[in-house]
């Protein structure tokens, strides 16, 4: 992480940087104190909110010690998947400014996006129209980045529960459910595709688009997306982390099993493929919320594998 002395040189340095006052006009008042992630966090970033002296307010994400190239690895995957999208579905994946690097550590420049309303009422009604908007969002982007998992992917998949099956840290639940889904692939019963997948989709992740927006909202912090993720993973934890009526949650699921032509079963199954594959390279992720994180996600995901 970067310690307060060495953000303040950052923030002046980046000031007088073409790279970042080009987009927005030189940079001014820095809004907030850094907001430097705790040890424990998996996103190793730290960041900074400031503002042009015109007023315009922007965002940056500056990576840490541990890991310098983790805001353009981010960066990197949020364009790849924008590039398989169409303009109304990728239009929720917002993109940076500008981008560029600071001794040796990589950073970008966002637009700032707004938050949910702080009144109790004006919050939960916003929320529970975010709530639809971003899991049709999650549906028409499976329809349009499903692919077929071919012969490398599966043996990576078939490892990746095996990996789980056999961790004895994990619930017997969570192991009996990985060896479930690893026998449905071994026989043919089920054949996995790839999608984009976010792997972070909670609400805190889930901004207010401007006015102009064709879409509500905007996604942010892709560090950990994949291009070649799995359906079903970001449903349950966007689901999970915004209370979501299981009654809105089954028809979503329903509706993605149809874009699969799958079955109930193979809900549980890929939401395990993206747990097995987080598992493989946790980086910053503490091994304790991850597994945490693995044994709410599976029993969630099982209310709706029958």
């Amino acid at each position: 992480m970067i310690d307060p002395v060495s953000l303040a040189d950052l923030t002046c340095r980046l000031q007088r940087a073409p790279a970042f006052s080009d987009p927005v006009g030189a940079v001014g008042t820095v809004l907030s104190d850094v907001v430097a992630a705790p040890e424990e966090a998996a996103d190793a970033t730290s960041k900074l909110a400031v503002a042009t002296p015109e007023g315009t307010a922007v965002f940056v994400t500056v990576s840490g010690d541990g890991n310098p190239d983790l805001v353009a690895r981010g960066v990197r995957k949020l364009t790849k998947i924008r590039r398989k999208l169409s303009d109304h579905y990728a239009e929720p994946i917002v993109e940076p400014l500008e981008t560029g690097e600071f001794e040796g550590r990589s950073f970008a420049i966002w637009p700032m996006l707004g938050q949910l309303p702080q009144g109790r009422l004006s919050r939960y009604l916003t929320k529970r129209g975010l709530r639809v908007k971003v899991m049709e969002w999650l549906s028409g982007m499976l329809a349009e980045t499903k692919v077929p998992a071919g012969a490398q992917e599966q043996s990576r998949i078939a490892a990746n529960l095996a990996r789980l099956s056999e961790d004895a840290a994990h619930s017997d639940l969570l192991r009996r459910a990985a060896d479930a889904a690893g026998e449905r692939l071994a026989t043919g019963r089920w054949a996995p595709v790839n999608c984009a997948q976010h792997s972070d989709l909670w609400m805190g992740n889930v901004m207010m688009s401007g006015p102009s927006a064709a879409m509500p909202f905007g996604v942010i912090d892709w560090a950990g997306a994949r291009s070649a993720g799995y359906p079903f993973f970001d449903l349950c934890r966007f689901a999970i982390s915004s209370n979501a009526p299981s009654k809105l949650v089954d028809e979503h699921i329903a509706r993605q099993l149809r874009v699969l032509h799958g079955e109930r079963a193979d809900v549980t199954s890929y939401v395990l493929c993206a747990l097995g594959e987080m598992q493989s390279d946790l980086e910053h992720f503490p091994e304790e919320m991850f597994r945490a994180m693995a044994e709410e996600t599976t029993v969630f995901a099982r209310q709706f594998s029958q």
